[in-house]
């Protein structure tokens, strides 16, 4: 009889469990109407926006749509002027040079052949080279009045490597030369055309001057030699003429639903996608918008999806929710933000950023990186109960987690995730719309996009309720981070 009674008990304690998921489940269903958050996306991704580029009317629309869709589902404002939800970015665009060498032993660089122009103000900059195998080993290094230079590793990496050029610059560094040498993935001729073309960067015009930095084509690695055989102590000068520099206006869009739970309220979970793209572009036949349907209107739908539904059935934890801008210029909005917070950092637990590629099949999401914090399980759950499976990262050698604004807060220490459709490779299921003019509305399974919205949906729910606090795997590459945010004990 006892055994009977315990059978009936857990039997009825798995039956409610499983009413309680269906019922959450029906009502972020229920919420979400599928033609409705069709008709945000079919805005978002039309041919009047003309592709949302950063620092184009047609993206401060689209802002200006999401910031109301967030006023009209009852988010707090968070941005920079009372009750409005829009946080402006300090953003300056940066046209390249008409003349610019390096000088490096007996070899000129030039602007039109092998260098490329990253940053720095006009002028000319001459003193004794030293070469630093790693930027990030500086503490005893005498840098006044010279000339860095080093052998770039990861280049992506390097693009969004300010902190440590800021660092040489305070050090007494007047440049940074950094060269491109043999075994690396990209093409020389595709690096130094993005190098030399209008760039945008996060600062404002006036204020304190830019430590030149140019790479230097040397594939065949002749100075890479040269530099680890003889070191420092010749010398190198670069000279830069004729850049042009001019401020972007740009904002992030920022709301806030405050948590249910007494304690918990006091911890945030973040909500993210970039909702800028690449705009209008010649050479590609008729079409020369670039919509971003996938990249990222999908994405920037999600969180429209994710502030009506949480507008109405908040979470224990608070919830922020940001649009960010000019991801496609290097994460530039989610950089911003993590650098000037509307809620101090700390309090932020956890980050889920929805950006896409594109997608190889309508069976799974993807999941950047899997075991990298401790809150898989709820993506796998979340993903389940719509039908749905969840896939790791199939290509970890493209980078794809260093790539998108969630790294913007990893790095600052808050456990983050990039919640994507599936993608199994980067081939022609990707590479026919990534960054093309037929990324349009009409070119996505809608069915399965409408359960992407909710799979992530009901992982921010699933998240923002744990009893327990979201965090980094141990031995995680920015673990260490989390543990200064939260003044953790190592």
């Amino acid at each position: 009889m006892i055994k009977l009674t315990k059978l009936v008990l857990l039997f009825v304690f798995t039956t409610l469990i499983s009413f309680n998921i269906s019922a959450q489940m029906s009502t972020i269903k229920s919420t979400i109407d599928k033609i409705e958050a069709e008709s945000h996306l079919r805005f978002l991704t039309a041919d009047e926006l003309r592709g949302r580029n950063t620092g184009t009317i047609e993206l401060n629309i689209a802002g200006r749509y999401l910031a109301e869709q967030f006023r009209k589902y009852g988010l707090d404002p968070l941005g920079d002027k009372k009750g409005d939800y829009t946080q402006k970015v300090n953003i300056i665009e940066s046209i390249p040079p008409s003349k610019a060498t390096a000088s490096l032993y007996d070899k000129v660089f030039d602007i039109k052949l092998d260098l490329g122009y990253f940053d720095g103000e006009n002028g000319v900059f001459e003193g004794p080279i030293m070469y630093l195998e790693d930027l990030s080993e500086l503490e005893t290094t005498d840098l006044k009045g010279k000339i860095v230079v080093t052998v770039l590793g990861d280049p992506l990496a390097a693009l969004t490597n300010i902190d440590q050029v800021k660092n040489l610059q305070k050090m007494g560094a007047i440049g940074l030369i950094e060269i491109y040498g043999k075994g690396q993935k990209f093409p020389w001729s595709a690096v130094a055309q993005y190098l030399n073309s209008k760039k945008m960067k996060l600062g404002e015009i006036g204020s304190a001057k830019v430590l030149p930095r140019l790479w230097v084509n040397d594939t065949t690695d002749v100075f890479v030699k040269k530099l680890k055989n003889t070191g420092s102590g010749a010398t190198a000068t670069i000279k830069i003429e004729n850049s042009i520099k001019k401020p972007i206006e740009s904002y992030n869009i920022v709301g806030k639903i405050d948590g249910t739970d007494p304690v918990l309220k006091d911890e945030y979970v973040i909500m993210c996608a970039h909702y800028d793209h690449i705009g209008v572009q010649s050479g590609k036949g008729l079409d020369s918008i670039y919509n971003g349907t996938r990249d990222n209107g999908i994405g920037t739908t999600g969180l429209i999806n994710a502030a009506k539904y949480f507008g109405l059935y908040p979470a224990k934890r608070s919830i922020i929710i940001i649009a960010l801008t000019a991801e496609e210029k290097g994460l530039l909005g989610s950089t911003f933000y993590t650098e000037n917070p509307k809620v101090p950092l700390e309090k932020s637990v956890f980050a889920l950023n929805i950006d896409n590629s594109g997608y190889t099949d309508v069976e799974n999401i993807t999941l950047l990186d899997t075991a990298r914090t401790n809150i898989d399980k709820f993506v796998y759950q979340a993903a389940k109960e719509v039908g749905l499976g969840v896939m790791g990262d199939r290509i970890p050698s493209e980078g794809y987690y260093e790539r998108s604004d969630q790294v913007s807060f990893a790095k600052k220490g808050v456990p983050a995730i990039n919640f994507k459709m599936s993608m199994a490779a980067f081939d022609e299921r990707i590479s026919t719309y990534y960054h093309q003019p037929n990324d349009e509305f009409d070119s996505v399974d809608l069915d399965y996009v409408y359960k992407y919205w909710i799979s992530y949906i009901r992982s921010a729910e699933l998240i923002s309720n744990w009893d327990q606090r979201p965090y980094w795997i141990p031995g995680d590459k920015f673990e260490e981070a989390g543990n200064k945010l939260y003044k953790k004990k190592q």
